[in-house]
């Protein structure tokens, strides 16, 4: 009984199985109980975010435009579907509809305090949960601009939460070299080269 009482899981274990249930299917239902509950809120919340970005370059990617929309938050969404049902709009590329591929490459999240140097305080403001994440995304597009290049782009992916659900509120572009100067880069070669690359592009 010493050994019972030292390990709540044990003892668990012990009762079901003198009730004569199946001790595979027992055990795999309490790992899973026993992981939900040791997983911290921060955690969940991590993994949940992720989720959104991931899946929304995957629609990108696949060029699923009638889901786009549905991860931004309701202000932008409404905004991007006018944009992306525009006729004149996907026959010309614009914006979005610019990208044929899409491949989520790294994120990293960004301490919200140093990201927020980069981010209009007026309309982040409005919201209380925030998250800055710092993207490396593989572009193939049909013709490159300021926003969008062939290759790896590197920007932020802002997420704020909506109704209980983490929703994008913004996906600027960031000067990638200071990124890289404060130590928040990913290392890489053509991350170096980005803003350069990208400038060349830019129209006054």
């Amino acid at each position: 009984m010493k050994l019972i009482k030292s390990s709540p899981l044990l003892l668990v274990l012990f009762c079901l199985l003198i009730c004569g249930l199946n001790y595979v299917t027992v055990n795999a239902n309490l790992i899973d109980t026993f992981k939900s509950i040791g997983e911290s809120t921060a955690e969940a919340e991590y993994k949940s975010a992720i989720e959104v970005i991931g899946n929304y370059f995957i629609d990108i990617d696949t060029s699923r435009w009638t889901n786009v929309d549905n991860w931004y938050v309701k202000e932008e969404a409404n905004e991007l579907k006018c944009f992306m049902d525009d006729k004149e709009n996907q026959e010309r590329k614009l914006g979005l509809l610019n990208i044929k591929n899409a491949r989520l490459l790294m994120l990293k999240e960004l301490p919200y305090d140093y990201a927020e140097k980069y981010l209009p305080n007026r309309y982040m403001e409005q919201f209380s949960n925030k998250k800055v994440f710092y993207v490396a995304v593989d572009y193939k597009v049909y013709q490159e601009n300021e926003y969008h290049i062939n290759g790896v782009n590197y920007f932020f992916v802002v997420l704020v939460l909506e109704d209980n659900k983490w929703r994008i509120a913004l996906t600027p572009l960031v000067p990638v070299n200071s990124i890289i100067f404060d130590g928040y880069g990913f290392g890489t070669e053509d991350e170096k080269t980005f803003d350069e690359r990208r400038l060349k592009f830019h129209v006054n």
